[in-house]
């Protein structure tokens, strides 16, 4: 991938090798291949922030959907990181000395496999969105996240969703209300944010009882 595929094209080859490895350690239930997962995980998302958002700058032909379909393909490893961990007794065992970091991450892959989407994803939002978009943006991302966690049952997921929507609002307090010239765009933003606050509120009453458990 790194010689043969065009460079904007190098990160998401990267990411179907994540995927690819993943299936692998799944069906074969070897460490070995979750191992070299984590790896290429780490790999594949330092060349999307040293190289395809760099290239997004000086506007690079095809630098910002690649970029994306990297992400999304990183993101689609995250059913097969609870399959992998769901497959694997030995995986909810715990050592009398407690576990190193990378033994941790072999035991809760899902966990490096959400952040790290996550994460690269509010960052390219930041880069490509105007202003107040922004705040937008990363508000939308926090629903989503918010409404994947419901399905996955993980809390640090759920954590995660409502970290970026209270980003958010501090971004809106301490930055766009004293930073956005355009009274529209400063009012679009307000609005905007305060009905994904509305809806993530309602999803969090609607299943209270469900998340006492998790939360």
């Amino acid at each position: 991938m790194r010689f043969e595929a065009a460079p904007e094209i190098v990160a998401t080859g990267y990411a179907a090798i994540v995927l690819a490895l993943l299936i692998a350690a799944w069906r074969s239930r070897l460490q070995i291949f979750m191992y070299q997962a984590l790896i290429m995980l780490g790999v594949t998302a330092f060349r999307i922030s040293m190289h395809n958002f760099y290239s997004l700058k000086s506007l690079v032909p095809g630098s910002l959907s690649y970029a994306v379909a990297a992400i999304v393909i990183l993101a689609a490893g995250i059913p097969l990181a609870f399959a992998w961990r769901n497959s694997n007794p030995w995986v909810n065992r715990t050592k009398p000395g407690g576990d190193g970091r990378l033994t941790f991450l072999v035991r809760r892959p899902e966990q490096p496999m959400f952040f790290v989407p996550v994460v690269l994803m509010a960052v390219l939002l930041a880069i490509k969105m105007p202003g107040g978009m922004i705040t937008l943006a990363w508000g939308a991302e926090g629903v989503l996240v918010f409404l994947l966690a419901l399905i996955a049952k993980e809390r640090s997921f759920r954590l995660t969703g409502l970290g970026l929507l209270l980003l958010c609002v501090g971004k809106i307090l301490f930055w766009d209300a004293w930073q956005l010239n355009d009274p529209t765009a400063r009012y679009l933003t307000l609005i905007g944010v305060g009905a994904i606050l509305l809806v993530v509120s309602y999803l969090y009453g609607k299943n209270r009882k469900a998340l006492q458990d998790y939360l």
